[in-house]
């Protein structure tokens, strides 16, 4: 026979107090578990808890009672979270119960979660090793762990798209808020756990993918620096790079690239993994894991070339060149930093890192007739941190004299760079109905964007020729199948639109008038590149 609960021999104050009816179970009640609510029995008629007389003396009973039920529920929480709180004492006990109501109301269970997860997410991005996740977070009510039940819910969240007309503003859901919410309060409670980072992770991805800018900024602050620490921690680890905390360290350093390539020079702040963090730099991950009880996330035949013998047999061979790719943007950022207050490049680091970026671009291009979820967002990362190098070089040499060759060289480069993005965007809707949507990378869409702006304002005479015009158009239908899956891809499009009515404007005004319209005619001179 199945031991009966314990029931204590009075109800608790929670439901005293709210005239509700208690099932006086211990060590919480039914009511109490569900609000994430302190359950307290030992009480006497005029003798509440300690906290509720605390709450009848405050001055601020009056604004308390007003206060939403969700930020009560997020306070208890968190104190049942804090050090020194007994773990089986607490709001904390129900969180797998509740992450998995969520999931059922809308339509999903763990297995569809985590099955959707590995065949896109983890295609590019793989800092969750399979086995070992699936098997927790098939019996995640009997661990009855908080931060695994947030790392499911995050591993939701990233695999969530946009619909056909949503915005950023429709992507910040009731269930983003909640995800947002629990890991706030887990990283508040000073329990740094390696699940925490990789929600966290994902939280970020998901914030960066949908328009949410300044808050992944945020989001992804605060993995880093409690990456930093756990870091120093294992360092004597031995082949730190290839476990899991390895893959999640480079996962972050992917995304915290990605993420500072959309700030201004003078914004740039990298976060791990750079000569300034303080900590020890990490190896590059090592191509050597043999896949082995999952299916090979890429099966696809393209119009563009693939073969089956020559499919990667491991599932880090993306991973690790993505890795690399970061690796050297980060690099270009660095530079481009430091070019905020000095006003000029290093040549003799702009000329290396540039040669290491066309190597890694040649052999990505080969490869990339694997298919494109093989290497899509080490191209993507690639070709921003040429984009970017020679870009700003470009910005910086421009009106200075004296500097004649570096500027010809950076806006050849510059066309090189773009040029390269236009053909792999050809390529890419060659093979459209072969490519899952979900399992596009996010790296990638930053680098179709920027490359559309360049081609726009170094279109010259070109601007709006059937060449150009083509060009243009397999640029911005790569955007759009992007925001599908991403909806900054959306407004990348909007932003491109506006720069294309802005680029007609000043020619209009050019073709009018231009003795009176000297400016604008020298500022499309200089956003003028050269075919030779």
């Amino acid at each position: 026979m199945a031991d009966r609960p314990m029931i204590a021999s009075q109800v608790c104050w929670n439901c005293k107090n709210g005239k509700r009816k208690c099932s006086k179970e211990l060590p919480a009640c039914a009511r109490c578990s569900k609000l994430l609510l302190k359950c307290e029995y030992d009480w006497t008629a005029g003798n509440p808890p300690d906290s509720a007389a605390q709450h009848k003396a405050s001055p601020a009973s009056s604004i308390e009672a007003q206060t939403p039920p969700s930020l009560h529920s997020a306070s208890r929480l968190l104190y049942s979270l804090s050090r020194g709180s007994p773990k089986t004492f607490g709001g904390e006990a129900n969180l797998p119960t509740q992450v998995l109501s969520i999931l059922i109301a809308n339509g999903e269970s763990v297995k569809s979660v985590t099955a959707l997860y590995y065949r896109t997410i983890d295609v590019w991005l793989p800092i969750l090793s399979p086995k070992k996740c699936i098997d927790r977070l098939e019996n995640i009510t009997s661990e009855n762990n908080p931060e695994l039940s947030n790392l499911l819910l995050c591993m939701y969240l990233a695999t969530r798209q946009p619909g056909n007309s949503s915005g950023i503003k429709e992507m910040q859901t009731e269930v983003y808020f909640e995800a947002k919410t629990l890991l706030t309060t887990l990283t508040s409670s000073g329990n740094i756990t390696i699940e925490v980072i990789q929600a966290g992770l994902l939280l970020s991805l998901y914030e960066q993918g949908h328009g949410m800018i300044n808050v992944a900024q945020l989001t992804m602050s605060v993995c880093t620096r409690m990456a930093m620490k756990m870091k120093v921690a294992l360092r004597a680890a031995p082949e730190l790079q290839n476990t899991d905390f390895g893959r999640l360290w480079w996962g972050l350093v992917i995304l915290d690239r990605h993420l500072n390539q959309i700030l201004s020079p003078e914004e740039i702040q990298l976060a791990v993994g750079s000569s300034s963090d303080g900590v020890p730099s990490m190896e590059l991950p090592v191509d050597d894991e043999a896949h082995t009880g999952m299916n090979r996330p890429i099966t696809m035949r393209t119009i563009s070339g693939i073969s089956a013998a020559s499919r990667p047999t491991t599932r880090l061979g993306p991973f690790c060149r993505a890795s690399e790719a970061a690796a050297l943007l980060g690099k270009v950022l660095d530079l481009v930093a430091r070019s905020s207050y000095t006003n000029e490049m290093d040549e003799e680091k702009t000329r290396e890192i540039d040669a290491s970026l066309q190597g890694l671009a040649m052999n990505l291009m080969k490869l990339a007739i694997n298919g494109w979820e093989e290497c899509c967002a080490a191209i993507g990362l690639t070709l921003s941190a040429l984009l970017l190098l020679h870009e700003r070089t470009w910005a910086l040499v421009r009106g200075s004299p004296g500097h004649d060759d570096r500027r010809e060289i950076a806006t050849m480069a510059l066309s090189s760079a773009t040029r390269m993005v236009i053909d792999i965007s050809r390529r890419f809707h060659m093979d459209l109905a072969f490519i899952d949507l979900p399992a596009l990378p996010l790296p990638a869409t930053y680098a179709v964007y920027r490359a559309t702006m360049l081609y726009i304002d170094f279109a010259g005479d070109e601007f709006m020729g059937p060449e150009w015009n083509s060009n243009m158009k397999s640029l911005r239908g790569t955007l759009e199948y992007f925001g599908k899956r991403w909806n900054v891809g959306k407004h990348y499009l909007d932003l491109i639109d506006i720069a294309l009515s802005d680029k007609q404007r000043a020619r209009s005004v050019v073709k009018k008038d231009p003795d009176e319209s000297y400016e604008a005619h020298e500022l499309l001179q200089d956003m003028e590149i050269s075919r030779g």
